[in-house]
This record gives structure tokens, C-alpha cells and sequence, in this order.
């Protein structure tokens, strides 16, 4: 709350300043708090995040490709955390995780993509457990990151529950974890490197769609303006008909 409090003043005080400014266009001003909101969500390391981050999100526009870019970075030191903590050669849990498993030209579903980050965060939640509780339960940097990223993957599921649209219903079953030491190490990595080439095929995806979206909203606008601009005309061209009648009937009645 206190971390909010002093975003809410910083963003007052920069209303300010920026209003007292020649020449400022305001929508110069909106986009340059929203920078500032994404690089705060971006600094804040180390915090119970989850609360923070989502009050603050709501007060900005999610940026979809940013932000999947952002975690999956994220994601990719927590599987160099977990490997360093747990061994580097720990192999691939043979059964894998289907509900990650894409390809190029797999489509884009707002529902899936939901389905899958939630599954993510779900199956995250079981390896800090077990960190915590069994494996590592010293290794806080660990911890920290773990908590970090899943806190990450929930933004992201509501992200793009805005931008893609969709729900995700039913909910994925909950991911089990083996019982045996090794396997749960191994389901771990696989877990953490799988989230992470998902993360890399929802970039790559994204972009696309966004592209999409941005090209289908500029021709919109020009077939708009085109629209605009020819009933503009159509009413000078009426109106200089009916005067050019007029005077004609003037000139006949004289």
C-alpha cells in the first residue's frame, strides 16, 4: 500500500509539472506514465508482488508482447536458479506436459493461452513448495525468484485475457507432481524449460496478432475517413444544387 501511495503521488506530481509545460501534448503525457507504471512493475523485485503489481495494473494498459517478452526472461533465470540448486543434467520427464505443447503453426486461442499460463502458475506453485519444504529450504534466492515469475504469469494470464478475450473453462486439471526425489527434480526442469519455450512461441504469436490488429484498425480508419469525406461532399454537392435551383427559379420568376 505504501509502494502504491507514493506511485499515486509521483504520477500526481508529474501531472503537474507536465501541465505547467508550453508546448506538451496530453497524450504525450498518458504515454509517459505508462512507462513509468511498466518500469515500476519492472523494479519491483523481492516483494509479496502479488497484490502491488495487480493494483497496479489495473491502472495501465497491459502490453502484451513487452510483457511476454519480460517474462520469459524472467522464466529463463528461474530455470538457471533451479539447475544451479538442483544439478544441471537432470534429463526430460518422459511424459511432458500437453497442455504446453505447441508448434509454429499452432493458432492463437485466447482460452488456451489463459489455460496454459494458469497451468504454468499452477505447476510453479508445486516446485517453490517443494523447495521450500523439502529440496532447498535455504535457498531463498531461489525462492524469490520462483515467487517472482509466478507472480509474472498471473499478470500475464490477465493481460491477456484482455487482449486475446476468451475464458478459461474449464479450468486446467492441477499438475501432479512424481513422489521420488529425482523424478520430482526432473518434472520441475521440464516444467520450467517447457514454460519457457511457450513463453518464446507466445512472443513470436503475439506479434503477429498485434501487427493484425494495428493494420485492421488503420484501414478501418481510412474507409472511415474515406466515408466521412464522401458524405461531405455529397451534402455540398446537394446544397449547391438546391441554391443553384433556387436562383434559377429567381431569375425565371423575374
Amino acid at each position: 500500500m505504501i509502494l502504491c501511495y507514493c506511485v499515486t503521488l509521483l504520477t500526481e506530481s508529474l501531472l503537474i509539472t507536465f501541465e505547467n509545460m508550453r508546448g506538451v501534448r496530453m497524450i504525450y503525457r498518458t504515454g509517459f506514465l505508462k512507462v513509468v507504471f511498466a518500469w515500476l512493475l519492472v523494479l519491483m523485485h523481492g516483494l509479496d508482488a502479488g497484490h502491488a503489481q495487480k493494483e497496479l495494473a489495473a491502472r495501465v494498459s497491459c502490453m502484451p508482447k513487452a510483457m511476454t517478452a519480460l517474462i520469459k526472461g524472467v522464466m529463463e533465470e528461474s530455470l538457471k536458479c533451479f539447475d544451479e540448486a538442483n544439478g544441471k543434467h537432470l534429463g526430460t520427464w518422459s511424459p511432458g506436459f500437453p497442455e504446453l505443447q505447441v508448434n509454429i503453426n499452432s493458432s492463437l486461442h485466447g482460452s488456451k493461452v489463459q489455460c496454459s499460463l494458469i497451468f504454468i502458475a499452477q505447476g510453479m506453485e508445486k516446485i517453490l513448495e517443494d523447495q521450500k519444504s523439502n529440496l532447498n529450504p535455504e535457498d531463498s534466492r531461489l525462492h524469490k525468484k520462483l515467487r517472482e515469475t509466478i507472480s509474472r504469469v498471473n499478470m500475464l494470464a490477465v493481460c491477456m485475457k484482455q487482449t486475446l478475450g476468451g475464458e478459461c473453462i474449464p479450468a486446467p486439471p492441477l499438475p501432479v507432481m512424481p513422489k521420488h526425489v529425482y523424478e520430482r527434480k526432473q518434472w520441475s526442469h521440464t516444467l520450467l524449460k517447457t514454460a519457457k519455450d511457450y513463453l518464446n512461441w507466445l512472443e513470436d504469436k503475439i506479434e503477429v496478432h498485434m501487427s493484425t490488429v494495428k493494420e485492421k484498425k488503420k484501414i478501418k480508419h481510412i474507409d472511415t475517413r474515406a466515408i466521412i469525406k464522401g458524405k461531405y461532399k455529397m451534402r455540398h454537392k446537394v446544397a449547391d444544387g438546391t441554391r443553384q435551383d433556387y436562383l434559377e427559379g429567381r431569375g425565371y420568376l423575374l
